[in-house]
């Protein structure tokens, strides 16, 4: 087995390999043990195995922000990089990471090296071992981003946060290499992207010149594909990057990933730096500016993943309301349509009911639906549509200028691509049909509506019926009772009775709905009647505007007939008449022009 290079072992400061390194207790604190109990349990699918142990508390992390204790299979987290306060996180809701997602990409990482880092890990001589300890970095992250591609927005969060911190301060030819493996391999990682890395890819060229560079890019992007137990080819690509910077492998002088001042150290007063160079902080300053734009992007995607959330969530509450209405109307049609005596508002059947009156239809009245009938059909028509195709055999008409064209061609030895032959195709199109549900209110303050609104639903449902469409008629008022089932071309006119009530007009509008389609936009053309003065209970007003709203959004057409001085709820065509009698001629010019305009 090779040995540990003790001072190359002190460069990962993210993973300790040291089987005899001592483990720290658990927190004392009730909230960090908590927290590290709930980490605990979440990490065994990132980190790809159930063994680990999670603790997490201010201070843990060895010196380093996490730090994987490999041998001890444990996960030391310190818990200042929290980004929230302790006592808000419910450790039990799996979305509480949100919270914190820095800390929750540290866990990440660490899970990464858990499950990737299984070489001798520090092993070789010093320059060479702190070489595989920076490829190390963006090839464990490499193999968990293609094992498991949604860890990559968690590892974003620690790179930016934290991992970018570790780029040196000086801006000498190691610490360029350095910063060049710990942030433009985590672009070919497919952990940044190539844009966001820029600033530090101009900097790291600046010093180390575009050959070199390349030549380490190939040493990162061999790394990435390295085994996981494969030590000797991890120390061969240290030895080889350490070959491309003008470097021994056993070069002590070289510092640690984000190492503390020593002999020989960049940042020690007296000191030269490995490979020369200047302490200007270009590099500093370009990983700032890649932390700047990674924080922009990732601020645009959480905002539209978080506006795709809220339009998907809208979506199925749209969906679950859209259902609990059908089911609501299919039941009251079912109450409604059933019972000829009519239900309570409630729903109940009513107990008994007075005959119906009828009365034979006027010649008028069949006039008027005969003439409704014809003017259903001629909105409905829909001209043919003519489509012209040219070929180069019959049918058709011969086209002579493209037939010489095709002569020419051919005694030219050429394919003939000429089509001499037109043809002109007439497709018709179905006539959408058309539906009409009429919601009549009974109560004494429309009492003046009830002969010619008994009539229009009469001639509507004649009509509507020759014109090959459906037609359905409600009253409201104490009872909701149907008048004219849907499909029933009544022989007689029937009147409506008065009661002295307002009342059911939801469940009225539900029937109907269900009945006839209303809020089916594949239903045809659609038109709901409602003659009302509008004097509903609080609740009332409420759900009626609710379905009304409902039906306008499902391209229903809404037509609202009231006596002067009436309030009719909010949509729709609004028609306050003086003159009752005027409903029939204007509920027929609303059936035309909803027929019109269905296309």
């Amino acid at each position: 087995m090779t040995t540990i290079n003790p001072a190359a072992n002190s460069h990962g400061k993210h993973l300790d390999p040291d089987p005899a390194a001592p483990a720290r207790t658990s927190p004392q604190d009730a909230g960090w043990l908590r927290l590290s109990a709930a980490l605990t349990a979440h990490l065994p699918p990132i980190a790809g195995r159930g063994d680990l142990i999670v603790i997490c508390e201010p201070g843990a992390g060895r010196g380093a922000p996490a730090c994987l204790l490999r041998e001890q299979a444990t996960v030391e987290i310190n818990g200042d990089y929290l980004d929230c306060d302790l006592t808000t996180i419910d450790t039990d809701d799996p979305d509480a990471r949100e919270q914190f997602p820095v800390l929750w990409g540290l866990l990440t990482h660490e899970a990464a090296h858990s499950q990737h880092t299984c070489w001798e890990f520090g092993a070789g001589e010093p320059a060479a071992a702190e070489a595989a300890v920076l490829l190390e970095e963006s090839r464990i992250e490499a193999a968990q981003v293609r094992r498991r591609p949604g860890d990559r927005r968690w590892l974003r969060a620690a790179a930016t946060k934290i991992l970018l911190a570790e780029v040196p301060d000086t801006d000498e030819k190691w610490s360029a290499a350095a910063t060049a493996a710990l942030v433009l391999a985590r672009a070919d990682a497919g952990v940044l992207d190539p844009d966001e890395v820029r600033p530090v890819r101009d900097a790291v060229t600046t010093i180390l010149g575009p050959a070199t560079l390349a030549e380490l890019t190939q040493v990162w992007r061999h790394a990435h594909q390295v085994d996981d137990f494969d030590t000797d080819t991890m120390l061969d690509l240290g030895r080889r990057w350490c070959s491309i910077l003008n470097i021994t492998p056993d070069d002590t002088t070289i510092p640690p990933l984000s190492g503390p001042p020593g002999p020989g150290r960049p940042d020690t007063p007296g000191a030269t730096p490995a490979g020369g160079g200047a302490c200007t902080g270009a590099l500093r300053k370009a990983a700032g500016q890649v932390v700047v734009t990674v924080a922009d992007h990732d601020g645009e995607q959480a905002e539209a993943q978080a506006e795709a959330a809220r339009s998907a969530a809208r979506r199925s509450a749209d969906r679950d309301a859209e259902d609990r209405a059908r089911t609501r109307a299919t039941t009251a049609e079912r109450k409604v349509f059933s019972n000829s005596a009519g239900v309570h508002p409630n729903g109940k059947p009513r107990a008994t009911a007075p005959p119906p009156t009828t009365r034979p239809a006027t010649e008028a009245e069949r006039a008027a639906a005969r003439h409704l009938a014809r003017a259903l059909r001629a909105a409905a028509y829909r001209e043919p549509t003519e489509i012209r195709t040219t070929a180069s055999t019959p049918p058709g008409r011969l086209w002579a200028r493209a037939a010489m064209t095709a002569d020419a061609q051919r005694a030219a030895g050429r394919q003939p691509t000429a089509e001499p032959w037109r043809r002109t195709e007439r497709r018709r199109h179905p006539s959408p049909p058309i539906t009409v549900g009429i919601c009549a209110d009974v109560s004494p303050s429309v009492s003046a509506f009830a002969h010619p609104i008994a009539s229009a639903a009469w001639i509507t449902a004649q009509a509507a019926t020759w014109a090959g469409g459906t037609s359905a008629t409600v009253t409201f008022g104490r009872f909701v009772t149907a008048i004219t089932a849907p499909g029933q071309a009544p022989a007689q006119v029937r009147l409506f009775g008065q009661e002295n009530d307002t009342a059911g007009f939801p469940l009225a509008v539900d029937a109907l709905d269900a009945a006839l389609g209303l809020a089916d936009p594949r239903a045809g053309a659609r038109l709901l009647v409602v003659v009302s003065d509008g004097e509903f209970t609080a609740t009332e007003t409420q759900a009626g505007q609710h379905r009304m709203d409902r039906l306008l959004r499902a391209g229903c057409a809404l037509l609202w007939l009231a006596p002067p001085g009436s309030t009719p709820l909010n949509g729709g065509q609004q028609v306050t008449l003086a003159d009752p009698a005027q409903s029939g001629r204007l509920i027929a010019r609303a059936a035309t022009a909803a027929m019109t305009a269905h296309r």
